[in-house]
């Protein structure tokens, strides 16, 4: 019985680790860079729109819509309930609109493509 006492003693801060690292970076900032993102190591979880870090979101405009969005330097609410604006670190500013069930939908600062 004394090894497993042992181990528990060892698995419970990594658990904890792993679940803190999601969306944190070691210092408890939030994660900004798409590199971080944790669609990195599972694409599958890049189906929703809810509970998305900087670093998600950078994610999605970069690979999702080919954006030049390498990483978010900030989230802005607007004040429409439609969407919210990121500022990217290369100075472009993006729509994002939330979606049930789906990734979010990245505009351009006016709502086009281009």
């Amino acid at each position: 019985m004394q090894p497993i006492k042992h181990l528990s003693f060892f698995f419970i801060p990594f658990v904890m680790l792993v679940a803190c690292s999601e969306s944190e970076g070691p210092t408890g900032e939030e994660l900004t860079k798409a590199s971080a993102s944790v669609y990195n190591q599972d694409i599958r979880k890049a189906t929703t729109s809810r509970d998305l870090s900087k670093a998600d979101l950078a994610w999605h405009a970069q690979n999702t819509y080919g954006w030049d969005c390498a990483e978010v330097a900030s989230k802005r609410e607007n004040t429409s309930s439609e969407y919210f604006i990121i500022e990217c670190a290369s100075g472009k500013k993006l729509r994002v609109y939330m979606r049930d069930g789906k990734h979010p939908k990245i505009t351009n600062e006016s709502g086009g493509y281009n």
